[in-house]
């Protein structure tokens, strides 16, 4: 879940975002002192929740809440203010919450019990192993520059977040060839790999350092990872990264 919470005093933002950030210790809590800043960042990346304070310099809280449902209609606002008396036009901006400063843990949960808009626990990053090995953000495929850049994505993932030598992937992809010629064009696919997810907006998921390679796992959703917590909505039908050989090395585990 992403937060974000302004205030254009500085001690009331460190308190506010402290109280926050104590309701919500694994997720990301972001602060601002301007309105504008707080709208740049939103049109880059919306937040799930924003705690605004009203009266600011430059846009107020009602002007910059109305504003950011321009961007994301389904954004839950909360205002945050020492005056009572912006509660009318507080909720003509469908705010799911009005509190008075200051914040504390009792407050803030509280306000989250009233939230207008369900929060997704879905994360923007999908990757599907039953059947052909495929990746897609925000729901739309991503395209590899190479099919060698897609196949070294899908052995880590196929190794669940383990640090994978750079000799062990020189087996996978070129056949056991460790030659000064592989190594070369290993390095030029980690890196057009990451260009790729970079470029489509997908960070701190692949890592290529040290001579090894990995995926932080968290950071996605995952039939194959979900198969084995259990989950009754994932079912295996027989095929596993069909398009690779290592593939076939699993499938007895889903029997």
């Amino acid at each position: 879940m992403l937060i974000y919470v302004i205030d254009d005093e500085k001690a009331v933002l460190a308190h506010t975002e402290k109280m926050i950030k104590s309701c919500f210790p694994d997720d990301e809590v972001v602060p601002f002192l301007k309105s504008r800043e707080m709208l740049a960042a939103f049109t880059e990346r919306p937040a799930d929740i924003v705690y605004l304070d009203i009266e600011m310099p430059g846009l107020s809280g009602i002007e910059l809440a109305r504003t950011l449902h321009d961007v994301k209609e389904n954004v839950n606002i909360i205002f945050v203010t020492g005056y009572e008396q912006y509660a009318y036009e507080a909720f003509n901006v469908y705010a799911s919450d009005y509190m008075k400063k200051p914040c504390s843990p009792e407050k803030i949960m509280a306000s989250v019990k009233k939230l207008r808009y369900p929060i997704s626990t879905a994360k923007a990053l999908y990757i599907r192993t039953f059947g052909n090995f495929d990746v897609f953000y925000n729901g739309t495929p991503l395209h590899f520059r190479s099919e060698v850049d897609k196949q070294l994505l899908a052995y880590l993932v196929d190794r669940e977040g383990a640090l994978v030598s750079r000799a062990e992937m020189a087996g996978i992809l070129y056949e056991d060839d460790y030659s000064r010629t592989k190594q070369v064009q290993l390095t030029r696919a980690a890196a057009r790999l990451t260009e790729t997810l970079n470029e489509a907006g997908v960070k701190d998921f692949f890592f290529s350092d040290n001579g090894s390679y990995h995926v932080d796992v968290t950071q996605c959703d995952c039939d194959l990872l979900e198969w084995k917590k259990g989950n009754p909505d994932v079912k295996f039908a027989g095929e596993y990264m069909e398009q690779y050989s290592f593939g076939e090395l699993r499938k007895s585990e889903f029997s």
